[in-house]
């Protein structure tokens, strides 16, 4: 691989939906930490450095316990804005230019498959990547018109759409900071990188949290 990339999970206390939801118990750890055990994986390779984005007392006790993440104290700005130039304010402080943000609230991604997203970047010489899943159905805008044909009445026949799951995202720094966005939308920028229906499953409600819980325990002793 050509020169090195920054991996970064960043975590908050003041999650809306889900109370809690980053240190809270999830089977036996938290999304929080069960994430970092994953990212301890990648951390062996040395074209990988591990940075975890925090800015409150409870995530630095923890990390305490991780020696190979690299802590990047997040801002009060950070830590309560939803303005993407206001969460990512730190990247400043990382020095790698290519930037591949890991979403902590997905516990059912394989650790291989962002692992071969990585290696995919790399070799393609891509400027960015997001991961999605594939979709043949019927898709109507909110003013109830047919984005894609249904005349057929048969999916089969469907071209595919393709969904966001905000598992990881790969892009450039320098891009990023200068445009307040990812990438430019235009082909293969972001190259659409497919995940499985469980891995893309993303925890954002008290429900969610329930339900994925339970699919995780089912799962466990599959390699995650």
């Amino acid at each position: 691989m050509n020169g090195s990339t920054a991996i970064i999970i960043q975590a908050r206390l003041n999650s809306q939906r889900c109370k809690n939801k980053m240190l809270r118990k999830f089977d036996d750890l938290s999304l929080f930490e069960l994430q970092l055990n994953k990212l301890n994986k990648l951390a062996e390779n040395p074209i990988y450095r591990v940075y975890c984005a925090v800015g409150e007392e409870p995530f630095f006790k923890i990390l305490k316990n991780y020696e190979f993440v690299n802590l990047v104290k997040r801002d009060k700005k950070s830590v309560s804005s939803d303005a993407i130039e206001d969460v990512f304010n730190y990247l400043k402080e990382v020095k790698e230019e290519v930037i591949c943000f890991v979403n902590a609230c997905a516990p059912l991604l394989n650790i291989s498959k962002l692992k071969k997203a990585l290696e995919l970047y790399d070799t393609l010489k891509l400027k960015s990547l997001t991961t999605v899943i594939e979709k043949k159905t019927w898709y109507f805008d909110n003013n109830n018109k047919p984005i894609n044909d249904n005349s057929s009445c048969n999916t089969k026949d469907l071209l595919p759409l393709y969904e966001c799951t905000h598992n990881f995202h790969i892009f450039k720094k320098e891009y990023f900071i200068k445009n307040k966005r990812y990438w430019k939308n235009q082909e293969n920028d972001p190259y659409l990188f497919k995940v499985d229906f469980l891995e893309s499953l993303d925890i954002d409600t008290e429900e969610e949290f329930i339900y994925i819980e339970k699919i995780y325990k089912a799962l466990k002793d599959s390699s995650l």
